[in-house]
């Protein structure tokens, strides 16, 4: 299965990462710092210019103050059918 950048499913993704950053209260450079990335790296996923790897995305999530699975679930729990985005 081949999954775009633009796939729905990777946008929801890329907003997750976002609220999670504002959440924390965490600037782009700050965010960057915390996980040893350039700010601009964490431009392009927030943009949808880079895809996200699984331990990209732990180290964002523990950056922000958040287990990467509880932020998988809430992740999941948007895509229910029946639930409000």
């Amino acid at each position: 299965m081949s999954t775009s950048l633009y796939d729905a499913d990777y946008e929801a993704l890329r907003a997750l990462l976002k609220i999670l950053r504002v959440n924390a209260k965490l600037t782009q450079v700050q965010l960057a710092s915390a996980m040893r990335v350039g700010q601009s790296y964490v431009s392009k996923i927030e943009r949808g210019e880079s895809f996200v790897d699984v331990l990209l995305f732990a180290k964002w999530c523990e950056a922000c103050g958040i287990s990467p699975g509880v932020a998988l679930d809430g992740l999941r729990d948007q895509k229910r059918p029946g639930r409000a985005r």
